[in-house]
């Protein structure tokens, strides 16, 4: 999808907004015609509902484009969290270590993994061959997955009782987190937990 830049959405709203003035002015003008009121107060009125509609359209459009700008902000934040997260698990590779490793430290042998998202498939490739058994996925997307030869589930479905949930969304975590626990008392543990604790 192509974006569209900032300066395009100012320029569009300023001119929607003049035009909106405009045809308000003209609207005013015509009814004062038809009625015979022609007067300095009636042209008076116009100028002032004309600035009025061009000011709440400057007010809306302002509002608009500070909310575009903040999802946007959030946006890159999320995907810089998940890159310096997908370095820090390269690295740990590198190095030899893989994530089993600390599931075994803590006697986590059965495990379901919330969110298959990227990171969720890259760390169900890395347990699916392992001592530790991926019992099951949780994704709102479930019937996506059926290639992978793992049980989806909904996140409104029963979930069966597990060593630890695995959360891969881990910028949402507070969120799932409180969700799950209405469902479950297992543990729970963020992914970026995972990473940053070996």
């Amino acid at each position: 999808m192509r974006k569209i830049s900032t300066m395009t959405l100012y320029v569009s709203a300023v001119l929607g907004a003049i035009l909106g003035s405009a045809f308000t002015l003209l609207f005013v003008w015509l009814w004062q015609v038809i009625n015979g009121n022609i007067s300095v107060f009636s042209i008076a009125a116009m100028i002032v509902v004309g600035l009025g509609v061009f000011i709440f359209c400057q007010l809306k459009n302002w509002a608009n484009l500070k909310k575009a700008e903040k999802a946007q902000v959030n946006k890159i934040m999320k995907y810089q969290s998940y890159y310096y997260l997908f370095g820090s698990w390269m690295v740990l590779r590198n190095k030899g270590k893989m994530l089993v490793e600390y599931f075994k430290n803590y006697n986590l042998k059965d495990v379901a993994i919330c969110g298959l998202g990227r990171l969720g498939l890259c760390l169900y490739e890395e347990l699916k061959n392992s001592d530790i058994n991926v019992k099951y996925a949780i994704d709102n997307k479930a019937e996506s997955y059926s290639y992978l030869g793992l049980k989806v589930i909904t996140p409104e479905e029963h979930l069966e009782a597990v060593d630890v949930i695995i959360i891969t969304k881990f910028i949402e975590y507070k969120k799932i987190v409180e969700d799950l626990r209405k469902k479950t008392s297992c543990q729970i543990v963020s992914l970026e937990d995972v990473i940053f604790s070996m």
